[in-house]
């Protein structure tokens, strides 16, 4: 470890000791920790300069400055100052460089209250794995390897659990981050932008063990910010004002989270003023917008009820970012509110997951999965409520039957009070998903079977007695027998039936007897290839969508779309961007 490593290693210990101390003496206001962050930031200013860190060396004597003068009695180190550089630090302590020019000046001008203060929030940064967990999985996979070769596959079952556990665990800690861990330095945000705003706020956590995907962090952070400096900005009454009403002097902030229903909940609550609708309508008379209700003016961009803008508040940004980030994640924001109590903005969206764990069902030679989150039971020998077939009874209990094939054996009970009526039951899988909706599909679910499994969602299931009538038949062209039972069981699954064709030749004797509905066509085929049969199939009908299903360079794709192909689409792209292809093409045939 050379010098440069101990002094970032310093930093990050001395620096996360001045961000407790700065929030401590925001709140109890004792002398002597001033004097205890004097002596940390001049022992990382000589650190820095030891190691020819020039940039910090200069910013931690700028810092120093203010405390020295405060020592001698020349000025007064005020709250301000104090919340300006909490707000800077978590930044600094990320830093394993030196600070650039424009960083250091950056820095001085926030400091200083010339510039807009940071978060104060650090972001999900991903970690490199240990040598040693690679070497123990590498292990497990060898050990499971060895198993099966001796066709010892109860223990190779065992080994390959275990190998799976890890590896998801791996998966989960590169992939997420827990709110706990996310929103552990949140109070520093919240003291520093109370103390900016001359009132007194206490912020509650009432997190559980809900994680977010890393990549999603920053903006959730960002959201989360911009909701907790309008609750102080807007909100929070000032010490005597809430003294007068009758309130605690310290207001209350608290952020809560919780799962309901597959989506994760996060309430952002605040004990203050509550939201004035009269203001708000007469703002938004003024731009033009009393066509919307107060609840939804707020969200629009560039509105505010400040004349003028401050550091935090009144710059027309905030409560739009918090309605984007739920919505492009197909979720929503609710926003409770009581005058003179209170405002709670509830963000809410559905919880992504790359791992599911499915019941595989098979209804009349169609194959699909149910999230076991969404079933409640198994039943074989469904007992119908009437002669309509239109309910179960279970328990005393009656479910609307969403689903049942011709001669059901079995019966997923959902939670959704649906009932799916089914004539085999698998087995129960974890597979990775894929969140690719389709109609009642919500997801694809790999790594089961050869070729993905949808996921339905048991509410939006519509009730089949019997075989669609109007069923479209798809001709699929390969002179691979393993490509055609893929694409061909894949397509049965949603109620296509395929016609098979190991050659260009056999394919156009296809044509020539009937008509489908669409052409899948690989290109590289013994004999003629698919871009021959492509042309030919124009020239006889015109009319039937030809897709060139193969990995094509530039001159052969163009080369497809002068003999007429209709689309093209790589073999290495997911099958359900097949289906959605095959489904466009068909529709506007």
């Amino acid at each position: 470890m050379d010098f440069v490593d101990v002094f970032i290693q310093e930093l990050l210990e001395k620096g996360q000791q001045s961000i407790e101390l700065i929030k401590s003496y925001l709140q109890e206001k004792e002398h002597a920790i001033l004097n205890e962050l004097y002596r940390l930031f001049h022992t990382i200013k000589g650190s820095a300069s030891l190691v020819g860190f020039s940039g910090f060396k200069e910013l931690f004597h700028f810092i120093e400055e203010f405390f020295k003068r405060q020592s001698a009695g020349e000025e007064v180190l005020t709250d301000d100052v104090l919340a300006r550089i909490l707000s800077v630090m978590p930044e600094l302590l990320k830093k394993n460089t030196d600070l650039s020019d424009e960083e250091l000046e950056k820095y001085k001008l926030i400091i200083e209250g010339k510039s807009e203060t940071t978060s104060s929030v650090a972001s999900a940064t991903t970690e490199a794995l240990p040598i040693e967990i690679l070497q123990e999985l590498l292990s497990k996979t060898l050990s499971a390897e060895n198993s099966l070769m001796r066709t010892d596959t109860k223990n190779a079952l065992r080994e390959v659990r275990i190998l799976k556990s890890k590896l998801i665990s791996m998966v989960e800690n590169s992939y997420y981050v827990k709110l706990k861990k996310l929103l552990a330095n949140f109070d520093a945000l919240v003291l520093q932008e109370a103390t900016l705003n001359k009132k007194k706020v206490r912020l509650n956590l009432e997190l559980g063990e809900e994680h977010i995907e890393k990549k999603d962090s920053q903006m959730l952070i960002d959201m989360l910010v911009h909701l907790v400096r309008n609750a102080i900005a807007h909100g929070i009454e000032s010490p005597e004002v809430r003294i007068l009403r009758g309130k605690p002097e310290v207001g209350t902030i608290t952020l809560r989270s919780y799962i309901k229903e597959n989506e994760l909940y996060l309430e952002i609550e605040d004990d203050g003023n509550g939201i004035d609708f009269e203001k708000i309508r007469k703002k938004a008379a003024e731009k033009n917008l009393s066509h919307l209700r107060p609840e939804d003016v707020i969200f629009v961009p560039g509105f505010s009820t400040k004349e003028q803008a401050d550091g935090t508040s009144g710059r027309g940004i905030g409560l739009d970012v918090v309605k984007n980030f739920s919505t492009a994640r197909g979720g929503d924001v609710e926003l409770v509110t009581s005058p003179g109590k209170g405002t709670k903005f509830i963000v809410h969206f559905p919880v992504k997951s790359f791992l599911v764990r499915v019941i595989v069902a098979s209804g009349d030679g169609t194959q699909f999965c149910i999230d076991s989150r969404d079933v409640l039971e198994v039943v074989s020998q469904p007992r119908m409520a009437n002669d309509n077939n239109e309910k179960i009874v279970h328990k005393s209990n009656l479910y609307d039957i969403a689903y049942a094939c011709q001669n059901p054996r079995f019966g997923i009970i959902t939670n959704s009070g649906k009932a799916i009526l089914v004539d085999n039951i698998l087995g129960i899988f974890d597979g990775q998903i894929s969140n690719e909706s389709y109609g009642a599909v919500k997801g694809f679910v790999k790594n089961i079977f050869v070729y993905p499994l949808p996921i339905i969602a048991p509410e939006s299931f519509t009730k089949v007695l019997t075989k669609q009538q109007d069923t479209k038949r798809i001709l699929i062209v390969d002179d691979s027998v393993v490509t055609r039972t893929i694409v061909s069981k894949f397509l049965k699954n949603f109620g296509y039936k395929t016609i098979e064709a190991s050659s260009g030749i056999e394919a156009l004797e296809v044509i020539k007897k009937s008509s489908p509905d669409a052409v899948i066509c690989d290109v590289e085929m013994p004999g003629i290839d698919g871009f021959e049969v492509t042309k030919r199939i124009k020239e006889q009908k015109p009319k039937i969508p030809v897709i060139l299903f193969s990995t094509l360079t530039h001159e052969q794709l163009a080369k497809g779309l002068e003999v007429g192909a209709d689309a093209y689409i790589s073999k290495d792209e997911p099958p359900e961007q097949l289906l959605r292809l095959i489904e466009k093409l068909i529709r506007e045939s």
